[in-house]
């Protein structure tokens, strides 16, 4: 248990210190709600809600900044450890089978946070006023269906080639947050479409929540199904690529 807690300690400061994990996963979604909430129209409603669109963005990138922590934290280190063969060098040592993947998990979970929270400070000060449960419900929504794309990032980083990793990564993180509404408010057919994805759901149930809309029993059941799809589809994909590792 030392030994991963060590590890885990490891894994959160090479994310903390990584200056593009913190470029797209804090400063470029906090620049991109900025943007959007100083606009003119950013107080007016949302059409069909009775939320403004600085609240909608306030919720929109600190789920885009979340989500692209939860899975670029780990992809793109797990495939170039397995290239480099890090992870067999620690097969050596009297870490756990499973210690690499609970630090990985981890840390993931941690990274999150600020991506999130910092976006949650900045809406405070543009003027976006929710109660302490409000602000603290948007965040473990947001928080807890990361997990999703925690799973997917070390599914991709077992089972996609590392050269290839990248292009999967932007793929999944951007085609997933345009069609979840990230962002902006999408309609039609294209809505429908995210309706099936977890993007649009971390997103559509922490707005919901503080609207006071009813939660969505199917959005649930959705973003719940991909959290354990993603975990099963990360646990095959981690036992078909660390014998290769």
């Amino acid at each position: 248990m030392t030994g991963v807690i060590a590890l885990t300690r490891l894994e959160i400061l090479r994310a903390l210190r990584n200056r593009r994990v913190m470029f797209f996963t804090i400063l470029y979604p906090t620049v991109l709600f900025l943007l959007s909430a100083s606009s003119s129209s950013s107080t007016k409603p949302v059409p069909g809600t009775d939320i403004s669109y600085r609240t909608y963005y306030l919720i929109a990138y600190a789920s885009f900044g979340a989500l692209g922590a939860a899975l670029t934290t780990n992809a793109q280190k797990i495939a170039t450890e397995r290239k480099e063969g890090w992870i067999r060098q620690l097969r050596l040592t009297a870490l756990p089978g499973n210690g690499y993947v609970i630090s990985k998990i981890v840390s993931a979970t941690l990274v999150t946070v600020p991506a999130i929270v910092i976006v949650f400070l900045v809406g405070s000060g543009m003027g976006v006023h929710l109660t302490a449960a409000k602000w603290l419900g948007a965040f473990l929504v947001l928080w807890l269906g990361s997990l999703a794309f925690t799973a997917l990032g070390i599914a991709i980083g077992y089972g996609v080639p590392q050269d290839s990793v990248q292009m999967v990564n932007i793929l999944v993180y951007v085609g997933g947050s345009f069609l979840g509404g990230q962002f902006f408010p999408l309609s039609g057919a294209l809505e429908n479409v995210g309706k099936a994805l977890p993007t649009y759901w971390v997103r559509q149930l922490s707005t919901d929540l503080i609207s006071g809309t009813p939660t969505s029993g199917k959005g649930i059941a959705i973003l719940a199904a991909w959290v354990v799809g993603a975990s099963i589809l990360a646990a095959r994909m981690y036992r078909r690529g660390v014998d290769g590792g």
